[in-house]
């Protein structure tokens, strides 16, 4: 490990880096909002390349450690008052309460000058930039370069362990990557708040960082070429160079609508409370699952409202393959559970229209304007501060790449892939309006039209659905009278069979019986003989292969489509299906985002993705270039049997571009 603080040895590290084909760099943030990028201080930047590694503090505060002193507790404190002994026992035990002092820091080179002597570096056009979450630390170091973010070429570690094997997902992070690639335990804590630490210990956690990323990329590079996955690695490469952007740019907020929406989203709340009180005849804690539990499925002779439970949690449908006797606590009343009883039981009722409205509140309001969010928790509810995500009254929204397994995009703060339908919901119509374009610029926004089923119509080949796009009709509508049906069920059943929805689902969705559900389903099946047969198709090469591929070869494994348990084996069939169909959307949806990337005009830039749409902000002079590139980019992706056609409209808000 090489400590870089003269400039002598910079200019030596830039020289032997600027040699490399690769090289791998980390930063150590620091300041109020050290996980924003934009807005974050970096501390340290540490560096590994072929045979060597480098840090380079950039203003550590401290030198190396001297003691620490630990307060008094709320009870030695009394003793000291009284005049008391004070006692070893006295004393906190709690190292964040506790004082260190280190010895003065060494001299080191300011940021200026270091992040200027690896620009050659960072924005070379062949050197490949490694990385562990690398968005972050491209855009953390982009600020030092007017807000530009170094240059292709890329590799995402992060992003590579999920490319190979989907099932890394909830394990992508550093140490489970390090840990299952080389069995090797990562130190933790240093990271989160390295400015309370040694030089030598965050030095030495910075250089670990740069070099254990180095070598995963040369341990992942190899399954990832074995799986024949190079391709869709390169889009995720390219994809990432789209999310720096848009990371960059971040979206206008309209705060004054912000905290209109947040006082009616208040009342509403309140108003809803008072109904569920009401409704219950008793107060009792809302956001409790297992008070809402025993309220709503236990028998009304106890005191609740007697509701046949019938959709298991996760615990639950593992007690029940173990033949574990069930209790109410095993069955679920999430939003999904209790849409089942809505219409017959006030409090369901109300209790439905409190999650969506607090859903709304907590995910988007609350993070924008900062404040109180309750949090519960086995539960027992306590209440939590919650930081502005706003900087400079932009949003700058975390796209995340190995967040599901067909491939799409999933996203935080703010989680925007749960934003209500604008056209189904005034709540979700007024998040959306809460994006907006300044004065002087207009969102051109796209949104794919019917994706899915132009993706099901080309793979499956069916005749009826074919004919239809190459005519320019609606699918909806001629699925509807193929099937002696209306619109609304044509849709339903479409998108049924792309996301393997069943009969019950159906059944909620257009208002008919379980039976009559049942027998559209079959009928489905009958006159789009072609749709069944492909989806069985995919089902057995799945099972063959114990994976599924999207259009553009993406691999997701799923080994419980051999499994003995009927619904396990059900599950993972429909997977298959959704992820061939919806897997492929993503697939071009993701390659439609680089094109988009590459045609728009200088000054204008994509902000946000959600599901098949587009956000572009541009300037009022480049609107007609802007709308034009982004329906080129996203139309001209000839990859299917049947055309792909976009929905591009030119706007003020977000929300006015749904009907």
């Amino acid at each position: 490990m090489n400590v870089i603080t003269t400039t002598e040895q910079l200019n030596e590290l830039v020289e032997y880096y600027l040699q490399q084909d690769a090289f791998a760099f980390d930063v150590e943030s620091v300041g109020d909002k050290r996980g924003v990028p934009v807005a974050n201080e970096v501390l340290w930047i540490s560096l590994a390349t072929h045979g060597r590694g480098d840090v380079i503090p950039l203003g550590h505060p401290h030198g190396e450690f001297i003691s620490e002193v630990y307060p008094l507790t709320g009870q030695g404190q009394k003793r000291a008052d009284a005049g008391y002994e004070i006692r070893d026992a006295d004393y906190s035990r709690n190292k964040k309460l506790a004082i260190k002092t280190f010895s003065p820091a060494v001299p080191q080179l300011y940021p200026a000058e270091v992040f200027k002597a690896l620009e050659p570096l960072m924005f070379s056009s062949t050197i490949l930039k490694v990385g562990h979450n690398l968005v972050f630390d491209l855009c953390s170091v982009a600020k030092y370069y007017g807000g530009k973010a170094p240059s292709k070429p890329y590799f995402d570690t992060m992003v590579g362990s999920f490319v190979y094997d989907n099932r890394n997902k909830n394990k992508c992070g550093l140490d489970d990557c390090l840990l299952r690639e080389f069995g090797y335990k990562m130190e933790k804590g240093v990271g989160a708040q390295v400015e309370n630490y040694s030089f030598s210990e965050v030095a030495k956690y910075s250089y670990l960082d740069a070099k254990y990323t180095f070598l995963l990329w040369k341990a992942i590079v190899p399954k990832i070429q074995a799986a024949d996955l190079t391709k869709i690695m390169k889009l995720e490469m390219d994809v990432l160079e789209v999310l720096c952007s848009m990371k960059l740019a971040g979206a206008p907020i309209d705060t004054d609508a912000l905290q209109v929406l947040n006082d009616s989203l208040e009342k509403d709340i309140e108003r809803c409370r008072a109904d569920i009180y009401k409704a219950a005849g008793k107060v009792f804690n809302i956001n409790s699952n297992p008070e809402k539990q025993v309220l709503l499925y236990s028998p009304v002779s106890e005191g609740g409202r007697g509701l046949k439970p019938k959709m298991l949690t996760g615990k639950g449908q593992k007690n029940e393959a173990e033949g574990k006797d069930l209790t109410y606590s095993d069955y679920s009343v999430s939003s999904e559970a209790l849409e089942l009883y809505g219409d017959r039981d006030p409090l369901v009722k109300a209790l439905l229209e409190y999650a969506d409205l607090n859903k709304l509140h907590t995910t988007y309001v609350v993070p924008y304007l900062g404040g109180d969010v309750v949090r519960t928790t086995g539960g027992k509810s306590k209440i939590e501060y919650k930081e502005s995500l706003l900087v400079n009254g932009k949003i700058h929204c975390d796209f995340i790449q190995h967040g599901a397994e067909t491939g799409r995009f999933s996203s935080r703060n703010p989680n925007l892939q749960n934003i209500p339908n604008p056209s189904a919901s005034e709540n979700g119509k007024a998040i959306r309006n809460l994006f907006y374009a300044p004065e002087g610029y207009k969102l051109v926004v796209a949104d794919y039209s019917q994706i899915e089923p132009r993706i099901i119509a080309s793979m499956s080949k069916d005749p009826i659905m074919i004919k239809n796009y190459i005519e320019g009709g609606d699918i909806y509508t001629t699925v509807g009278d193929t099937m002696g049906v209306d619109r609304k069920a044509g849709k339903v059943l479409v998108l049924a069979m792309a996301y393997g929805v069943g009969a019950d689902k159906i059944a909620r969705s257009i208002g008919c019986s379980l039976t009559d559900a049942r027998k559209l389903l079959d009928n489905f099946t009958s006159k789009f003989s072609s749709v069944n047969s492909y989806r069985v198709k995919v089902v057995s090469a799945t099972k063959a292969k114990k994976y599924v591929t999207t259009i553009l070869g993406r691999r997701r494994y799923i080994p419980e489509i051999d499994s003995k348990n009927f619904a396990l084996r059900s599950g993972a069939e429909r997977q298959a299906f959704n992820t061939r169909i919806q897997g492929s959307a993503a697939d071009i949806m993701k390659l439609a985002m680089v094109r988009a990337h590459e045609r728009v005009p200088k000054g204008s830039n994509i902000l946000l993705t959600v599901h098949d749409e587009l956000v572009t902000l541009t300037p009022d002079n480049l609107v007609s270039e802007t709308e034009q590139a982004i329906r080129e980019a996203m139309e001209g992706i000839n990859i299917l049997e049947v055309p792909l056609l976009a929905d591009v409209k030119v706007v003020n808000r977000w929300g006015e571009a749904k009907d």
